[in-house]
């Protein structure tokens, strides 16, 4: 067998194999109609990109008129020519398959090594879920997580127990973003409220100094905005490439202990 030169190109041979994909969160606190419209202009902004997507939406639950990863984890059996076919993007229910793979938190890294090898085609894969589903999963990944802040009662008070569980329970710092509605004179100044409000009880309580992104809520247009894009650009930067060499060292306690010294 010929032995590999050594050469300035053997660097690129490395970067030249297979790579898995890219992984992303997004937490959803109760507020689905800020946050799947965003959802979907970050996915439009990665196919622009470059990238193949897919959500693994962890709010459906899988059955058997609408399969997910629960089916895809025990049988694996639609990942083939079919996929060729798929539209720009895919959105699979997960909330079953999710609950699966974080059911034993001690091996979460062969479980997302696992995730690498079902969606190996994939250039993007979201995982959009409830804090405490991402949670077990993600802890100490380094991952920084979507939450979004919207213009409503109730976004403060889902927003700061979905932060709080980040934090403590998973060291995750996430990317905050506080949707501003232009259409309408009156919502600015309550979303620039509700996101100060957020910022206050992060440091008040959790020693946190929040640095929320404000991005002009989606328009009727499908088109996703500068905005959007920077934050898909922003997501990319920050995503765990499912690749085992890469995994085997999401777990640093020194890793997990830069978010608060950052913090403070």
């Amino acid at each position: 067998m010929r032995e590999r030169p050594t050469n300035q190109a053997a660097g690129l041979l490395e970067l030249a194999g297979p790579q898995g994909p890219r992984l992303m969160a997004m937490v959803s606190h109760g507020d689905e109609q800020s946050e799947l419209p965003l959802l979907w202009r970050l996915c439009s902004s990665l196919v622009d990109f470059g990238y193949a997507v897919t959500v693994l939406d962890a709010t459906t639950r899988e059955s058997e008129s609408n399969p997910g990863l629960e089916q895809l984890l025990e049988y694996a059996y639609w990942r083939g020519a079919e996929h060729l076919n798929a539209p720009e993007w895919t959105v699979m229910p997960a909330a079953m398959g999710l609950q699966t793979l974080a059911a034993i938190p001690d091996r979460k890294e062969q479980s997302l090594q696992h995730l690498g090898r079902l969606f190996q085609h994939e250039g993007a894969l979201i995982l959009y879920g409830k804090a405490d589903w991402l949670v077990p999963l993600l802890a100490d990944s380094g991952l920084k997580p979507l939450l979004v802040v919207a213009p409503i009662k109730t976004s403060l008070l889902t927003s700061y127990q979905a932060l709080k569980l980040l934090l403590l329970k998973g060291r995750l710092e996430p990317t905050i973003v506080n949707m501003i509605h232009e259409r309408n004179a009156a919502l600015p100044a309550k979303a620039r409220t509700v996101a100060a409000s957020l910022t206050d009880c992060a440091r008040n309580f959790l020693g946190y100094e929040v640095n929320a992104l404000n991005i002009a809520a989606p328009s009727e247009d499908d088109r996703p905005c500068v905005g959007i894009q920077h934050l898909a650009l922003r997501m990319i930067e920050s995503a765990i490439p499912l690749e085992s060499d890469v995994l085997g060292t999401m777990s640093s306690p020194q890793r997990s202990m830069d978010i608060f010294s950052r913090a403070h």
